[in-house]
């Protein structure tokens, strides 16, 4: 299976249990036996955050490690302890979604492709995330409607309401009863633009830009509203980075 190690801790004396993200079957447990001897062939398949082929076979109670074929190991992770910190939440987030003998191959290779991001230097760490976040969003089908009004379809609108679910116009709010108290994100043309990117990107391209330091605090505090409104969820990753 085509896979990334999302979690892996010590087990008994000698062995790990590890969570993979797979392309084929979701995400999944599985118990590498004697990974933590020092001369294991499966020492190294194990470590956190390594992407590639796994040969796994289903037991009775859960899925063991047979063998490994590593094709990127982003070892550079644990001398960054801040890249460590967010790539440990992008896992975290992806945990959350992920099921067992559920396919995931985007969300695998969103996690692919944001490592790479993390590790490359190139977009800041805080504009990593809201891409991640958003795409992994639009994957998990919760993405909010950025191109047009919901109400009217007329396209020049910057004003988001997230009880709505995405751009309203002006017109449309003032007619809509449930939306006259409701707080509006207003957004710039270039903010609107870098959120309506990440959600037509190919995966591949998807750190392919950067943003002002004025266009990321604004992307981040709709970020924080959007994801608060539809993942009330704290992760404890996040503890790291905030």
């Amino acid at each position: 299976m085509t896979g990334m190690i999302l979690q892996s801790s010590p087990l008994k004396e000698y062995d790990r249990r590890v969570e993979i993200l797979t392309k084929e079957r979701g995400r999944i447990s599985a118990f590498a036996q004697g990974a933590r001897r020092p001369n294991s062939a499966l020492s190294a398949c194990t470590i956190l955050f390594t992407f590639g082929q796994f040969q796994l076979y289903e037991g009775r109670d859960a899925y063991h490690l047979q063998s490994g074929t590593i094709q990127n190991q982003f070892e550079e992770l644990a001398a960054d302890y801040d890249a460590l910190c967010y790539c440990s939440y992008f896992a975290e987030f992806t945990r959350h979604f992920t099921r067992e003998n559920m396919e995931a191959p985007e969300e695998l290779l969103l996690m692919y492709v944001t490592a790479r991001a993390v590790m490359g230097g190139k977009v800041s760490f805080e504009l990593v995330r809201v891409i991640f976040e958003m795409r992994m969003m639009m994957i998990q089908g919760e993405m909010l409607e950025l191109f047009e009004c919901l109400q009217c379809g007329e396209n020049d609108v910057n004003t988001v309401y997230l009880q709505a679910g995405g751009l309203v116009c002006e017109k449309c709010a003032k007619k809509e009863e449930t939306l006259r108290d409701a707080y509006p994100i207003v957004l710039s043309g270039d903010a609107l633009y870098t959120l309506q990117y990440i959600l037509t990107s190919e995966l591949n391209r998807l750190y392919a830009f950067t943003v002002s330091e004025e266009v990321q605090k604004e992307l981040t505090h709709f970020m924080k509203r959007y994801l608060g409104r539809y993942l009330p969820v704290r992760f404890k990753t996040l503890d790291f980075i905030e």
